[in-house]
C-alpha cells in the first residue's frame, strides 16, 4: 500500500514537471515564453532596385536647387520606421550592380526633426505626394518624381518654387523705374512662388511672374511688388487677386 502511494505522489510531481516544461520550453519552430519577440526586418531598396548599402555606388547626377514634397515612411538602422513630410532640395544617385541608376542621398528638410537632414533612398519603404489632391499619390518611380520636380531660385533671399504655366496674355501696370508706372502685356511663362506650413495649412506667396512682354524676344521678370494693376486680355476688370490667378484656392493678402 505505502509502495503505491509513493508511486503515485511520484507520478503526480512528474505530470507537472511536465506540464510545466511545456509551457516553458521551446516548441518546434516557436518561441520561448521569455524570450523576446525579433523585430522583423523591414524591406529595403524598394526605390532602389532592390540594392541598399554597399551594393550601390555613388554616380555623377542627381539635381539641386529644386523642390519636392514627400511624405515617406523612413527605416532607420534598427529598422524602425517613422513617418516624415519631407522637402527634397537636392539628390545625389548612384549605380546598382546591374548598372542600373537611382537615387541615393536626398538632402531636404524634415518637418518632424524641424531641420536639415540626408535621407538614403534605399531606407525609404513607402513614399507619396505630400500636396497631391487625389488618390493616385502613391510614388512607384522615386526617380522620375524628383527629376520631374520644379527647380527652385532665389529670389529677395527667399527661395522660389518655379513652376510653367500656359495661360491667356495679361496686362500689367509695371514699375519698372521708381516711381512711374508702365502699361505692358506679357504671355506669362511660368511664375514663382514660396511655400511654407502655418500650423495646419500650407501658404503661398507669390513672388514674381516671368513672361515674354509685347515686341520683345527676351524672358522677362515681374515682380509681384511693383504690379499695381493687372488685367487678363479681353477683360475690362482688373483682378482683385493677383496670386489666385496662378495659385488656385489662395487668398488675397
Amino acid at each position: 500500500m505505502q509502495v503505491a502511494l509513493w508511486g503515485g505522489g511520484i507520478l503526480s510531481v512528474l505530470g507537472a514537471l511536465a506540464g510545466f516544461l511545456l509551457k516553458t520550453l521551446p516548441q518546434a519552430g516557436g518561441k520561448t515564453g521569455n524570450s523576446p519577440s525579433r523585430k522583423p526586418t523591414i524591406p529595403q531598396g524598394r526605390f532602389t532596385a532592390g540594392f541598399s548599402g554597399d551594393d550601390l555606388r555613388p554616380t555623377e547626377g542627381g539635381r539641386n536647387n529644386m523642390y519636392c514634397r514627400l511624405v515617406v515612411g523612413y527605416a532607420d538602422a534598427k529598422s524602425d520606421v517613422t513617418s516624415r513630410i519631407i522637402d527634397v532640395q537636392a539628390f545625389t544617385v548612384a549605380a546598382t550592380p546591374d548598372g542600373e541608376v537611382v537615387p541615393y542621398n536626398l538632402d531636404a528638410y524634415c518637418e518632424l526633426r524641424k531641420a536639415q537632414r540626408n535621407f538614403r533612398a534605399d531606407r525609404i519603404v513607402e513614399c507619396k505626394l505630400a500636396d497631391a489632391e487625389d488618390a493616385e499619390s502613391d510614388v512607384k518611380d522615386l526617380m522620375a518624381t524628383l527629376m520631374a520636380a520644379p527647380a527652385t531660385t532665389i529670389c529677395d533671399n527667399q527661395t522660389a518654387i518655379i513652376r510653367p504655366i500656359a495661360m491667356p496674355d495679361l496686362v500689367l501696370d509695371y514699375m519698372f523705374r521708381t516711381p512711374n508706372y508702365r502699361r505692358v502685356n506679357i504671355r506669362p511663362v511660368s511664375f514663382g512662388y514660396t511655400e511654407r506650413s502655418r500650423g495646419n495649412r500650407r501658404e503661398r506667396t507669390l513672388l514674381f511672374i516671368d513672361g515674354i512682354a509685347e515686341g520683345k524676344t527676351q524672358q522677362q521678370r515681374f515682380r509681384t511688388e511693383r504690379i499695381k494693376s493687372v488685367w487678363q486680355a479681353g477683360h475690362e476688370n482688373p483682378e482683385g487677386n493677383i496670386a489666385a490667378l496662378f495659385l488656385p484656392g489662395q487668398r488675397a493678402d
